[in-house]
């Protein structure tokens, strides 16, 4: 699985229109969100096939900041405070988390810094 950065303008339809993009190219969607700041819209998804993605999106004219590989973490959700324990043990170890929404599977998707010392220290969470 892949995480794909992709900048929207924040105007009606543009969610629309890189839904259909993918949709129309058999890119399926695991999960995701999209944030919006002023004038733009960032937009996170998780998709098998990231390279795919990147091509017939900036063919149709959308700006694509990255792909990269996320951390993928299981929290117990009858745990309160999972979140935070997982982002304590990240913090002490000076990965800075940069984006972090959940899948369909209701897995932890990250987007840190660090990949590497993420990917250790965060062992406790594994899928």
């Amino acid at each position: 699985m892949y995480d794909i950065h992709v900048v929207l303008k924040n105007i009606p339809g543009e969610l629309a229109r890189l839904g259909e993009t993918l949709g129309a190219n058999h890119i399926g969607l695991e999960g995701g969100g999209v944030f919006s700041v002023n004038q733009h819209s960032h937009a996170h998804f998780l998709v098998e096939d990231g390279e795919k993605a990147r091509a017939v999106l900036i063919e149709q004219g959308f700006e694509v900041i990255n792909i990269c590989r996320p951390l993928i973490r299981k929290l117990r959700q009858e745990q309160p405070g999972e979140l935070g324990a997982i982002a304590r043990v990240l913090a002490d170890s000076g990965v800075n988390i940069i984006t972090q929404y959940s899948d369909h599977a209701n897995r932890l998707i990250l987007i840190t810094d660090d990949y590497k010392v993420a990917e250790t220290v965060t062992r406790h969470w594994m899928v």
